[in-house]
């Protein structure tokens, strides 16, 4: 009976555990987004970030990647999202930085 309500527990545990996920969040404008972006990529307007990352549901454990056109508005989210409490937050830089890192991580994927 004690083997049992500890293999119920532990199984009831490990089914609550949360993964960290990756996000890669394009911070530029509506209009910008629309005319081009990564693939995969969500927008947030950087001077949003916080709020819409948890509108999108981000966890603070999850793996945050920011772009935008040069990386300075990607480093201003970077920083708010930092100062949030998000854990690992990246600035990939401009959109073409993005899209090469997207590229790079599918290859990698496509390799393991």
């Amino acid at each position: 009976m004690l083997l049992r309500t500890f293999l119920l527990v532990t199984a009831l545990i490990f089914s609550f555990t949360v993964k960290a996920k990756d996000w890669l969040i394009d911070v530029r404008t509506a209009n910008e987004y629309s005319i081009d972006h990564a693939d995969g990529a969500a927008n947030i307007e950087y001077q949003q970030i916080v709020l819409g990352a948890q509108h999108l549901g981000i966890q603070k454990q999850d793996t945050v990647r920011l772009y935008c056109r040069s990386g300075r508005r990607a480093e201003i989210a970077r920083e708010s999202l930092l100062h949030a409490g998000y854990q690992k937050v990246e600035n990939l830089g401009s959109l073409q930085e993005a899209e090469s890192w997207t590229q790079t991580s599918r290859i990698a994927a496509v390799q393991q």
